[in-house]
This record gives structure tokens, C-alpha cells and sequence, in this order.
């Protein structure tokens, strides 16, 4: 048997062994900045979902005020006040979760619509709620939401 002296061997091993090292770390830097990135964008999808959220909430706490207002017989503000039919709603200047309505009915001319055939699908008032939140209070919200509604109490 023949037996090789330690002076012949080149260190090919060392080198592939640390190759494939470096080619490891490689791979596991790749792994952390994709971690990354896949929590920053799951952080953003849950404060998006959040100010969403909140908008609908007050959106609906809003419409609820209003078919109260409606079923008690109270006349809601927003038919007190002048309804401006022709400008949008600008929620650019909102800084605290708020709720803006505006009464529709009373910008159309109905005509024959005016008499439903059931009682249930009379139209008498119609409401657009617009309502703005943010994910959280305070300075370090990072996402916020308008949630715009069409309600008929």
C-alpha cells in the first residue's frame, strides 16, 4: 500500500471549504435584507389597514348618530345649513379623526322618483359621509385613510 506524504497534498479542501463559507454568509446576508424588507412592508400593510380601520369606524358611528337623529324626528345640522352641491369635500386640511356629512337629496330634482313603490325604498334623505383617520394619534402616524359613504337612514 502506498501512502502519501503530507509535502504532496496542495490544500484543495481549505479552499472549497471557504469558498463555500463565503458563499453561506452570502447567502444569509441576502436572507436578513429580505427579512427586512418583508417587515417593513408588513408594518406599513397593518398601519394602512389601521387608519382604514379607524375611518370606517367613525364613518359608521356617524351614520348611526344620523339614523338616531332621523328616527327620533330631530332635524340632523347638515339639512339646517346650506348644502353646497357642487363642491367636492377637501379632507387634505383634517389633523383629528373627524366626520364631515352633506345631504344629496337635496341636490337632484327627483321628478316621478319621488313616489317608491314600497315604502321601504322611500329615499326621503340622503347623506354623504366622509369621515379621515389616521393609524395611530399623535405626531408619529404614518398612514392615513378617507373612508367616503353614501347613507340612507
Amino acid at each position: 500500500m502506498r501512502t502519501r506524504s503530507f509535502r504532496h497534498q496542495r490544500g484543495a479542501a481549505l479552499y472549497v471549504a471557504l469558498i463555500m463559507l463565503i458563499l453561506l454568509a452570502l447567502i444569509g446576508v441576502v436572507a436578513l435584507q429580505v427579512a427586512g424588507l418583508q417587515e417593513r412592508m408588513s408594518a406599513n400593510y397593518q398601519a394602512s389597514n389601521m387608519a382604514f380601520q379607524n375611518a370606517e369606524g367613525v364613518a359608521r358611528n356617524t351614520e348611526a348618530t344620523l339614523k338616531a337623529q332621523v328616527a327620533a324626528g330631530i332635524v340632523p345640522a347638515t339639512q339646517i345649513a346650506a348644502t353646497n352641491c357642487t363642491a367636492a369635500h377637501d379632507a387634505a386640511g383634517w389633523d383629528d379623526p373627524s366626520s364631515h356629512v352633506r345631504r344629496l337629496d337635496l341636490c337632484f330634482s327627483w321628478g316621478g322618483l319621488d313616489y317608491p313603490s314600497d315604502e321601504s325604498e322611500r329615499t326621503d334623505q340622503i347623506y354623504q359621509v366622509t369621515s379621515f383617520a389616521k393609524d395611530r394619534e399623535g405626531l408619529f402616524a404614518s398612514s392615513e385613510a378617507v373612508v367616503d359613504t353614501v347613507f340612507i337612514p
